[in-house]
């Protein structure tokens, strides 16, 4: 019984460790995003920083180029959105009203076949006689109470302002960690390597961070451009078939594309709502949606692995339990970062043996 016990011990530790270590993650979210975020930036834009560091240029003054860079290319992107964006959510309400009256229209015929085969009669009910109306009598005017004040701000409003502002934040925090990281340049790999004990380890960890780097750096560049590709057909497809606004949803696709899974099935209903307002028809309502499938579903089976090649071979199950992890401990960045993160794991598996179950898991 004592050998039962040493033997399960090992195994309950390792669950307990497993559970505290999500607990942390999922409680420090605002700590550990921001810094997940920096590092796999990092990783894309490296590369740029050494190359300007090749024509002479410090470190520092190459991370302040690259960082204002991305900073403008993020408020760009916003205030190209701006508008579209700012017109959809003032009709959302009544592109909803209106995408459920034609919803509930083209459900009546269903009803009626399913009343006529229960044998039932949709017949309306009989309005009863008014009654009589009794006499207005004049009344003493009363005093009337004043109406109630209204609340300063709305609560749609104020939750987006909170979202906005919480997003800004987020933002500030990754874009001064990501330039601190590529202005020390690599201060933080050469003290880690240095940490590690042994030749041997030394050796391991450099070809674990450099592979890691290079892999996140391909995706996100490779990601990028199979979205840019995405977003042009998206764009051309929606003004071919007369949609309203085809800049915004080719950008939009560009964007929601790098959120795996939520991304494509966010775009699809902002499709179908957007369509229930603009088409009358069942077909032309049903066209975007389909159109922005077939096009993902081709990108997905025939350009993605081209372009990504041998060196990101995920086990598609895998993945899909990465992104709902990652999902339910950190949210919509959590999605963005769960690619990376599992390649970084799958790099792990591959250079050290103790961890070869996580390369054969993630692996194909």
């Amino acid at each position: 019984k004592p050998m039962q016990n040493d033997k399960r011990s090992p195994l309950a530790i390792r669950i307990i460790a497993v559970v505290l270590v999500v607990a942390a993650l999922t409680v420090g979210r605002e700590f550990f995003i921001p810094v997940a975020m920096a590092f796999c930036f990092h990783a894309l834009l490296r590369p740029v920083v050494r190359g300007l560091e090749a024509l002479r240029l410090p470190s520092w003054a190459g991370a302040a180029i690259v960082v204002l860079g991305v900073l403008f290319a993020i408020i760009a992107g916003s205030w190209a959105l701006s508008g579209p964006i700012g017109n959809f959510v003032d009709q959302a309400p009544a592109s909803i009203r209106k995408a459920r009256e034609k919803v509930r229209a083209m459900g009546s015929p269903f009803q009626r076949m399913s009343d006529a085969a229960a044998g039932k009669q949709s017949v309306p009910p009989a309005s009863p006689p008014n009654p009589p109306s009794a006499p207005i009598q004049a009344s003493p005017t009363a005093p009337q109470s004043p109406p109630a004040p209204q609340p300063a701000v709305p609560g749609l409003f104020a939750t987006l302002l909170g979202a906005g502002s919480t997003l800004v934040a987020g933002l500030i925090e990754v874009l001064v960690l990501l330039y601190l990281l590529l202005a020390a340049g690599d201060l933080l790999f050469r003290k880690l390597v240095n940490v590690v004990p042994g030749p041997t380890e030394k050796r391991t960890t450099k070809d674990v961070l450099h592979d890691t780097e290079s892999i996140v750096a391909r995706y996100l560049i490779v990601t990028a451009l199979i979205n840019l590709g995405q977003a042009v057909a998206v764009g051309g497809a929606m003004w071919l078939i007369g949609m309203p606004e085809p800049l915004m949803w080719a950008l939009l696709t560009f964007v929601l594309e790098f959120i795996p899974y939520l991304g494509g099935a966010t775009n699809v209903g902002l499709l179908l709502i957007t369509a229930f307002t603009t088409f009358s028809s069942t077909g032309k309502i049903l066209l975007p949606a389909i159109l922005y499938l077939v096009i993902t579903t081709l990108q997905n089976n025939v350009v993605s692995p081209y372009a990504y090649g041998g060196r990101l071979k995920l086990n598609p199950i895998a993945v899909m339990i990465c992104v709902m992890f990652w999902w339910f401990v950190w949210g919509i960045p959590g999605v963005f970062l769960s690619i990376p993160i599992a390649a970084t794991l799958k790099v792990l598996g591959d250079q050290v043996p103790r961890l070869g179950a996580l390369a054969e898991l993630l692996g194909e």
